[in-house]
């Protein structure tokens, strides 16, 4: 009898050892920022325009292409042709970017304040971009435009 008790005892013990030493497999989340980090043919299109004395003085249109590289940086942000969009589900957004363009005796300095969404194949950016603007012979005025980028692979 204390023979059965002790087998009995000891195959209790052994379905509870063997029973806790099995555990959930580990799971690894993946980084869904993996996805989009790489090289991306890019076509930005839009217009800037520049005011002096609030009346329109040209209107420059933008229409670029080209391959833009994407990088993860941190635990939440992509690095996007140098300029980083936190990432929120599909969405993407931006600090203020800077703007300083000197071209053709113009002196550009502004502001871009960017947003986008993402898509395993796409992924569209939007730059809302406002400033001044003043030339050599000493005209001047403030800018605005916007420039939608789009990201293919």
């Amino acid at each position: 009898m204390k023979q059965i008790k002790f087998l009995t005892l000891l195959l209790l013990a052994l379905s509870f050892i063997s029973l806790s030493s099995c555990s959930k497999d580990d799971v690894v989340e993946q980084d869904v920022r993996d996805q989009y980090v790489g090289t991306w043919s890019s076509t930005s299109i839009g217009s800037l325009t520049l005011f002096q004395n609030g009346q329109s003085v040209i209107t420059k249109p933008v229409n670029e292409s080209g391959s833009i590289s994407i990088t993860k940086s941190g635990t939440n942000a992509l690095i996007i042709d140098g300029t980083s969009y936190i990432v929120n589900g599909t969405n993407l957004s931006s600090n203020p970017t800077p703007v300083n363009v000197n071209s053709d005796g113009v002196n550009i300095v502004g502001t871009a304040l960017s947003n986008g969404t993402l898509s395993s194949n796409i992924i569209s950016l939007n730059d809302a971009i406002t400033g001044t603007w003043n030339e050599t012979n000493g005209a001047s005025g403030n800018l605005s435009g916007n420039i939608i980028t789009t990201l293919t692979r």
